[in-house]
């Protein structure tokens, strides 16, 4: 019974060693949380219309005036999605 607790433990630590090992912190843990809750598309505004296209669709970064931003900050300048459809950005 001994011997099979301290196999377990002793999986469980290189378990525990290797993931820590395996995924590289570029981030801290602040940024990282900021990054997953925010969830924002980035979408091409066509500035002469006042349109904004999500990625994928025809006129995404190909109208002869226009920027990239998140779609939430395009909500906030006053762009309307095209179509009437918005990218599904969850903004606050």
């Amino acid at each position: 019974m001994k011997s099979m607790r301290f196999v377990a433990a002793t999986l469980l630590g290189l378990f525990l060693a290797m993931g820590s090992i395996a995924t590289p912190s570029r981030f801290s843990r602040s940024t990282f949380q900021a990054a997953n809750d925010k969830k924002e598309v980035t979408v091409w505004v066509n500035t002469h219309s006042g349109v904004y296209h999500c990625p994928g669709s025809r006129w995404y970064g190909t109208t002869k005036e226009g920027k990239y931003m998140g779609e939430c900050e395009a909500v906030k300048a006053g762009y309307r999605p095209a179509y009437g459809k918005p990218c599904g950005s969850e903004c606050r």
